[in-house]
């Protein structure tokens, strides 16, 4: 799939962002600076969280390089086309309010409760069933570049089908009709 010439991507950075995608929910708690690999290496995770006074960057250009880790992709994935071009074209440095405003941050906190925030958000994904937690990643994933949307929906109805047939599904049923809070594996 690659051009005839082309470099293999590095077996550690192709390594890392597969690690990211494949592995349970990643939560950032950004605070001070997050630049240039800094900020590759957590654009992969699923929910970004930085403290107000963060400063991010994909600066890349300012030292002669290019972005690495897939961050060309996850900027645009996360920022849109122009906020990512401007920030991989220019190299700015970006608050951590400035970031969430982007969409290259999901949200941005005060500093003294950045980690409390972290904590609460994987403490919420940490409550729903780890298996369908863990499909609906492989789905984001699989699916958000994917143009053909028959494919989407085809990956989804198998997944939906199975999650019909699991304990958790059972149990999240019978925890709605009893009115209690459901208790996952």
């Amino acid at each position: 799939d690659r051009e005839p010439d082309a470099p293999a991507p590095d077996q550690a950075t192709a390594g890392w962002v597969r690690l990211c995608r494949e592995s349970k929910p990643l939560i950032a708690a950004i605070h001070g600076a997050c630049v240039g690999v800094g900020l590759s290496m957590v654009l992969p995770f699923d929910h970004l969280i930085a403290a107000t006074d963060a400063r991010l960057s994909a600066r890349f250009v300012k030292m002669g390089l290019v972005p690495e880790l897939g961050s060309s992709h996850f900027l645009v994935t996360r920022c849109g086309w122009g906020r990512a071009s401007w920030l991989a074209l220019s190299g700015d440095m970006v608050s951590g309010s400035e970031a969430a405003s982007m969409g290259l941050v999901d949200r941005a906190v005060e500093p003294d409760v950045l980690f409390e925030a972290a904590h609460a958000a994987a403490r919420t994904v940490a409550a729903n069933p780890p298996d369908q937690v863990r499909v609906i990643k492989g789905l984001l994933t699989a699916n958000a570049a994917e143009s053909d949307l028959d494919l989407v929906q085809r990956r989804e109805l198998e997944a939906l089908h199975a999650a019909y047939r699991s304990p958790d599904h059972r149990e999240a049923v019978s925890a709605f009709l009893e009115k209690r809070p459901p208790r996952f594996r």
